[in-house]
């Protein structure tokens, strides 16, 4: 597994149509971005050869429902699935024609079997030690942003953070952490790193920078890639409602 790791939801990945793709959806317009580069690392060059690479990183996850889903895929789920990383313009043109919607937590982004996601949750209060009126009261949130296609989840990465609070307001962020929680993606490399975390407005915040590194073959039978970097952001209130779960 390649790991070195919205409005609500505008996912990371497949608008650049020349030869970066990133994560997890659209590259947000403030994304960073850095000049593709020639490089000499083997990187699967055929459509069967990107199926064992997706099955193999699957396997090793212990993703066994996944595999089993990725062997189900019908002749042309298979070709439409190796095209979004074989073909530069079938990654621009599947987010380009997508659709957004919101279930509860959730919001999806799908186009065809193609799906990009965000979810976020709470938990319930947890009292600190001391006598009743000194104790804190305490929270963890946590969100996660991820590109999967037929219920495949092929990307994943998540912020969570704990924080004290009063009432609906946040009072003191405990810590945070970042993490790609599953990449499985080949000619892609996904990093994750703190930013910072703080709380202001009552609002506790908690951002990760993932840095994208998205590479396609060239005619010269070598992978060009670029690097993209955005951060996703993730703030909630005193009472565990969640007001961002995003990049920015």
């Amino acid at each position: 597994m390649k790991q070195s790791t919205n409005g609500r939801i505008i996912p990371i990945g497949a608008a650049c149509a020349v030869v970066a793709a990133s994560v997890i959806g659209a590259v947000p317009a403030n994304a960073v971005a850095t000049a593709p580069a020639a490089s000499d690392e083997v990187a699967p060059r055929t459509p069967s050869a990107v199926l064992s690479a997706i099955r193999a990183e699957l396997t090793a996850s212990g993703a066994s429902s996944d595999v089993a889903a990725l062997d189900r895929l019908n002749a042309d789920q298979r070709r439409e699935l190796t095209s979004y990383f074989l073909e530069p313009d079938a990654a621009a043109a599947a987010l380009a024609d997508s659709a957004e919607r919101v279930l509860g937590p959730k919001t999806i982004r799908t186009s065809g079997d193609f799906e990009w996601g965000a979810v976020d949750a709470a938990s319930g209060a947890v009292l600190g030690e001391g006598s009743a009126e000194s104790r804190a009261a305490s929270r963890s949130s946590w969100g996660t942003q991820w590109f999967a296609f037929a219920g495949i989840r092929l990307t994943e990465t998540k912020v969570s953070m704990s924080y004290e609070y009063s009432g609906t307001t946040a009072k003191r962020l405990l810590g945070y952490s970042c993490a790609v929680t599953r990449n499985v993606q080949p000619f892609t490399e996904v990093q994750t790193s703190k930013s910072s975390g703080y709380v202001s407005g009552g609002q506790a915040t908690a951002k990760c920078k993932v840095t994208v590194k998205r590479g396609v073959l060239t005619p010269w039978g070598t992978v060009a890639w670029s690097t993209y970097s955005a951060i996703q952001r993730l703030s909630a209130k005193g009472n565990g409602a969640i007001t961002a779960n995003r990049w920015e």
